[in-house]
Formats: structure tokens, C-alpha cells, sequence
């Protein structure tokens, strides 16, 4: 099938070369022409492993084009939406690129074409899909909407589009239903379980589901001061309560607190939504609470650690990104804890091996070293927010030459303490005995 794909961003493209490796035709459309002539030109905007390398495969196959036309071309029978919903005026998960995405689709798509919307809406998402269509309906027959929220993480987005965990779809209105069952035979040859549901229900299954998965980071976090406190090992305990299988292990790990572009937006929509219903949700209400205040934890144990006030010290941070594998710094925690820092009166040089660039234009105050070394000089403290591999491999003979102190504070548990021991450091782990 031809398909056109709306939104180039890190799902849209993961999207658009997932599909043409399954075989299809990719159109890519986007209103940011240098993004798009990028593209075309066989390079990613965005940092995701394998995607280059797939991008220009899939275009030499003729498989993926890319275009900054917002209009259907001949043929293709469906058009997935990827745009963004960011927080917005009215609160977080604003619809308003969906919106205009779709609105500009049922005019100028044949009524048997479908729309499907891979975007992550709100609940009330579906009723506004709804209007539009109805709107639209007025003049005629048009397009289908169907909903298809993604559950693929940054990092790791093309290996779990091509292994998803389950596809979901969501009709507008009960006579879509072989409409939304038709999408959900997309993925047929992932042989992934599939729900197909009102659009609604779908719309809380993907809130509900990353809301769950920041409640597990949250509570791992509030384990790791625990055991700072009490002298216990958040990694033993953790390992521990996730061997009970109706518990998990996955996502219970401790860290700087949780980040990107899903996860912090919707542990505040999620409330939101409660609230307007009347719902009370204490508990689903206290997790974006949790990781703001685990955050101030990590600055204020770092202080500590430190033996002297915040104020006036330098500190290298290190690792930008929300989490490793990915350039991505929206809501990243090492960003938050930059903040933290200046406003504590800490002077903070970052640095990261992908999400330098990003960062800085996410946070123009903040100074970035080309390596960890450059970061490091004049530090009384180096502060580890992001898992990256390259950081397990650290000279940190070269990095203590650098620093005008020895303290290092790991909230990833990804240093090598004896090599860093080894050349007079003193390393401590978040929730962990180093």
C-alpha cells in the first residue's frame, strides 16, 4: 500500500521506515523544508540508532520519499498522522497540530481513504477528531479517522516498531470498527496482540500506560533515598521486588527522575483529566510531584556530599539527553538538574555525546564542554544524569587533573567506581553502595 505519513518527527520516522521495511510506500510529508530536504539527502534530523542507515536503504529501494506537499499523493489510501502534541495554553496534550493536520486531510483526501492518527491525544482527543468529520460530512462523503497511539521508546524506536509490545486501534464511531481492524492488519506481519477499541478507551490506554510506567520510576526513586538513608541497595532491592512477576523489573530502576516527551506531559495530563471529571486519583495526581521532588533530592544530596554550599562550586554534568541512545532533551531530568543547580548558585558545564546542540538551544544558559574532560575542568563535582555507554570507559586519571575537586556522583550507576577510585576520586551512587 502507498501510504503518506504527516510529521517527520522522531515517531513519524520511525513510522514512515517501519512500514516501508514491512513493504510498503512511504510518502513523508512535513512543513519544515530543511528538515525534509535533510531527508532527502539520506541524513536523520534526529540521533536514533539505525535510522540513517535505514532511511537510506528504504529510499534507495524506493520504498520512502519525502516531500513538504500536506496533500495526498494519487494512490495512497491512508495517511498517518505524527505531528506533536505539546503542552499548550490549555494544559499539556494540545491537539491543535492534530487538528489542523486532519482538518487539511478530509478536504483534501478521497472519502475512501483513511486517516489514522498515531499522535497521543488526550481523552477528549477522539470527540474533537469527531467534530471534524462530522463538519466535514456536511458536504459529503470523506475519510475515516481511525486512532493508533505508538508505544515505542526513543532509542530503541525502530526495534520496537518492528517488535511491538501490542498494536492498538480506535474507532470514532462503531460503524469504523472494520475500518480500525483494517489498520491494525498493518502489523499483522509483527504478529504483535491487538486490541481494537473505541477511540476513547484507546486514547486512556496509552495515558494510563506511560503514567503507570513513571509510577514505577518514581517509586524506585523514592527507594533509592530510602536506602541512602537507611544504608540499603536500591539495584539488590529492586531486583529483588521485581522478581515477583505480578511486579516486574522493568522500569522499576532508580535515576535523575523520568523524562522526554511523553512520560512527564502525561503524568500531568492524566490529573488533569480526573480533576475535570470529578475523579479523585491521589495517587495518579502524586507522581509528577515525586520526580520534581526527587529531583531537588539529587541537587540537595549532591550539596551534601559535596561538604560545602552549592554556591560558588562548579559541577559537570554529564549526559544531556533524557536518556541514552537518543539527542532528545525535552523534560530531560539532567536539564532539570541543571536548573537546580543554578538556582542553587552552582555554575554547570554539560556535556553529552549526542544532545549537546539540542540542549543548548533548550537551555541557552547552559555552558557544554566537547568532552568530559573539557567539562570537567575546574569542577568540584561531576554529576552522571545519563546512561551513555562511552561513560563507563571514562579517563578519570585525566578527569581528576581536570577537576579542582573529587567528588563524583553517579545516578545512573553506569562509572567504573575502581577506575575512578583508582585515581583519587571519591565516587557515590544514588541509592546504591559504591
Amino acid at each position: 500500500m502507498h501510504l503518506f505519513l504527516v510529521g517527520a518527527g522522531p515517531v513519524g520516522l520511525v513510522t514512515a521506515v517501519g512500514f516501508a521495511r514491512l513493504g510498503h510506500r512511504v510518502t513523508v510529508s512535513d512543513i519544515d523544508a530543511p528538515r525534509i530536504a535533510t531527508l532527502a539527502a539520506g541524513r536523520s534530523p534526529i540521533f536514533e540508532p539505525g535510522m540513517e542507515d535505514a532511511i537510506r536503504a528504504e529510499s534507495a529501494a524506493g520504498r520512502l520519499a519525502f516531500t513538504t506537499d500536506p496533500v495526498p499523493p494519487a494512490g495512497a489510501g491512508c495517511s498517518i498522522v505524527c505531528v506533536g502534541t505539546p503542552t499548550g495554553p490549555e494544559g499539556p496534550l494540545s491537539t491543535e497540530q492534530v487538528e489542523h493536520a486532519v482538518a487539511g486531510l478530509l478536504e483534501s483526501a478521497p472519502p475512501d481513504h483513511v486517516i489514522v492518527v498515531r499522535s497521543t491525544l488526550p481523552v477528549e482527543g477522539p470527540d474533537r477528531l469527531d467534530r471534524l468529520v462530522e463538519a466535514r460530512r456536511t458536504h459529503g462523503p470523506c475519510p475515516t479517522v481511525i486512532t493508533n497511539p505508538e508505544f515505542m521508546r526513543e532509542g530503541a524506536g525502530l526495534r520496537d516498531f518492528d517488535a511491538p509490545s501490542r498494536v492498538v486501534t480506535g474507532w470514532l464511531r462503531p460503524g469504523d470498527r472494520d475500518a480500525a481492524q483494517a489498520v491494525a492488519d498493518l502489523y499483522a506481519p509483527l504478529n504483535a496482540p491487538t486490541l481494537v477499541a473505541d477511540a476513547r478507551s484507546v486514547a486512556l490506554i496509552k495515558l494510563a500506560s506511560n503514567v503507570f510506567l513513571a509510577t514505577k520510576i518514581a517509586f524506585a526513586n523514592e527507594l533509592a533515598r530510602i536506602c541512602d538513608a537507611v544504608g540499603a541497595d536500591v539495584d539488590l532491592v529492586t531486583a529483588g521486588v521485581g522478581m515477583d512477576d505480578r511486579i516486574g523489573r522493568a522500569f522499576l530502576s532508580a535515576g535523575p527522575g523520568i523524562g522526554g516527551s511523553c512520560l512527564p506531559e502525561q503524568a500531568l495530563a492524566l490529573p488533569l483529566l480526573s480533576a475535570r471529571a470529578g475523579v479523585p486519583t491521589p495517587l495518579i495526581d502524586a507522581v509528577s510531584g515525586s520526580n520534581a521532588s526527587h529531583q531537588r533530592a539529587v541537587v540537595a544530596r549532591l550539596g551534601s556530599l559535596l561538604g560545602r554550599p552549592l554556591a560558588g562550586s562548579r559541577v559537570a554534568l554529564l549526559g544531556l539527553a533524557f536518556k541514552a541512545g537518543t539527542d532528545d532533551v525535552r523534560e530531560s531530568p539532567a536539564l532539570a538538574l541543571a536548573r537546580e543547580l543554578r538556582a542553587a548558585g552552582a555554575a554547570v558545564t554539560g556535556y553529552d555525546p549526542q544532545a549537546r546542540e539540542t540542549a543548548r538551544r533548550a537551555d541557552p544558559q547552559l555552558e557544554t564542554g566537547t568532552d568530559p574532560v573539557e567539562a570537567a575542568r575546574g569542577a568540584d563535582a561531576v554529576l552522571v544524569a545519563t546512561e551513555w555507554a562511552e561513560f563507563r570507559g571514562i579517563d578519570w586519571a585525566a578527569m581528576r587533573r581536570a577537576m579542582a575537586g573529587d567528588l563524583v556522583y553517579d545516578t545512573r550507576n553506569v562509572v567504573d567506581a575502581r577506575a575512578a577510585r583508582a585515581a583519587g576520586l571519591r565516587v557515590e551512587m544514588l541509592g546504591r553502595r559504591a
